[in-house]
């Protein structure tokens, strides 16, 4: 089977429940509170080894006991964690509020995640043509550039999930091969309002396309998401498993899941279904990557 490979983020998660939000200049008790490993890029990775295939993640973590013990346990999930590298200075930190509905709140620190990058990985890491080349939008961009040179210079394919939503050169987006966004970072890539029903999803996947990338998904939370790939476009209803508990990490569960169907050559309609499938369980456990143990393995129909 062939490899996931992210190169991307990974962060301390500290997280506290509380009934409801906070209004501005407001103080609140917490129910609960937890620290666990976090990051798109880590999490993906995390998700896309529990579905099944065999990963490897390029990242940075800080010269602390926080890099330490996320080091330790995203090997625990089955990720290889030979080039994750230390840097200099603290490690990647979120801070996560999640309500009793099972929203969240999230404010993040780069920390060492923008010292990422694929320089040291070079000589040592070789993607086969087969393998899935995973970024996301919390490492420099200039990193992405350079992650996603490598990659098509040994013919991988490359997914990018343009999420948290920023700004991004039109020259990056023209080479993605796969596209995965969530509404509002749809309407952000191609700066206008975002979607606001599955109808006028469609219309943005075909928008998205004029960009450059030959596959496309848009997350669309509540309403499950739009996909494109060749000359279809289609909506793919939400899946509702049981109840919400904690919506942190649902969107990174999808994408790693996505990825591994591709690694594994499922046709990409086929693999949505995986993502959305993975997304609507990681939701029913609290927190991202300690939710992951239940996803459901990816296999070839």
């Amino acid at each position: 089977m062939a490899r996931v490979i992210v190169v991307g983020s990974i962060n301390q998660d500290i997280t506290v429940t509380v009934d409801r939000f906070p209004a501005p200049g407001e103080t609140l008790s917490g129910t609960s509170l937890a620290y666990s490993l976090g990051g798109k890029g880590a999490n993906q990775a995390a998700a896309a080894a529990h579905s099944g295939a065999p990963v490897v993640f390029v990242g940075a973590v800080g010269s602390d006991l926080s890099g330490q013990r996320l080091r330790t346990d995203l090997a625990s999930h089955g990720v290889d964690v030979t080039h994750l590298r230390e840097a200099s200075g603290p490690t990647g930190t979120a801070l996560i509020t999640v309500s009793a509905s099972g929203e969240n709140t999230i404010i993040v620190d780069a920390g060492a995640n923008s010292a990422a990058t694929i320089e040291h990985a070079r000589a040592s890491l070789v993607p086969d043509p087969s393998d899935i080349v995973v970024l996301q939008a919390e490492i420099p961009a200039e990193a992405n550039a350079a992650a996603l040179e490598w990659a098509h210079s040994f013919g991988a394919t490359v997914m990018l999930n343009l999420a948290p939503a920023r700004p991004t050169d039109a020259d990056l987006l023209a080479r993605v091969d796969v596209l995965v966004v969530n509404e509002t970072e749809a309407g952000l890539a191609l700066g206008m309002p975002a979607p606001a029903t599955p109808t006028e999803a469609i219309g943005i996947l075909w928008a998205l396309r004029g960009l450059g990338p030959r596959h496309i998904m848009v997350t669309l939370g509540a309403d499950g998401a739009a996909w494109a790939s060749g000359s279809q476009a289609e909506h793919c209803p939400a899946l509702s498993l049981g109840e919400v508990v904690d919506t942190t990490g649902a969107g990174d569960a999808c994408v790693g899941a996505l990825a591994a169907a591709m690694a594994l050559g499922k046709p990409f309609n086929q693999a949505v279904a995986d993502g959305m499938r993975a997304g609507s369980t990681a939701v029913l456990v609290s927190g991202a990557a300690p939710s992951y143990a239940a996803l459901p393995t990816v296999t070839r129909d």
